[in-house]
């Protein structure tokens, strides 16, 4: 069986931070923090996100041009 090979992308993704004890930090501004990956498609860029920040991810984009 043939594996398809597909081409990485990037991504920002925003996520809901936490304080040290693991509880929501609410964002006095109002703007999450963003993470940038390199995925295969979005729900790999959210599942990637979250492996890194270990937080909840609010949203994922997908970045088009040379974002790099």
């Amino acid at each position: 069986m043939a594996q398809q090979i597909t081409e990485a992308r990037s991504y920002r993704c925003s996520y809901h931070p936490k304080d040290l004890n693991g509880h929501p930090v609410a964002a006095e501004s109002g703007v999450l923090p963003t993470i940038r990956v390199k995925a295969a498609n979005a729900e790999h860029a959210q599942r990637a996100a979250f492996a890194v920040t270990g937080c909840v991810v609010a949203s994922v984009e997908r970045l088009e041009g040379g974002a790099q």
